[in-house]
């Protein structure tokens, strides 16, 4: 499949494209995404009192920040 140059391709012409590929096409496509650290960015996370602030600076109460502290503090994301 081709996609048209007379129209913005969207997302949806994309995965059209794509689905018509074999393996190692959309192999290629990926490594190209990963060089091009367009995939699999990696995350980088604030410090939990940092993200707690933020709330906290939009009035959420004292409760929640204080479930989001411990939420946080147990989530994987900030395990190491």
């Amino acid at each position: 499949m081709q996609l048209q140059n007379d129209k913005q391709t969207t997302v949806s012409d994309v995965i059209k494209c794509v689905k018509s590929m074999n393996f190692n096409e959309i192999e290629k496509i990926k490594n190209s995404l990963v060089e091009m650290d367009i995939y699999f960015k990696a995350h980088r996370k604030d410090n939990v009192q940092s993200v707690v602030n933020d709330f906290k600076e939009n009035g959420y109460s004292d409760g929640f920040l204080s479930d989001l502290e411990q939420g946080l503090k147990k989530s994987s994301v900030y395990e190491n």
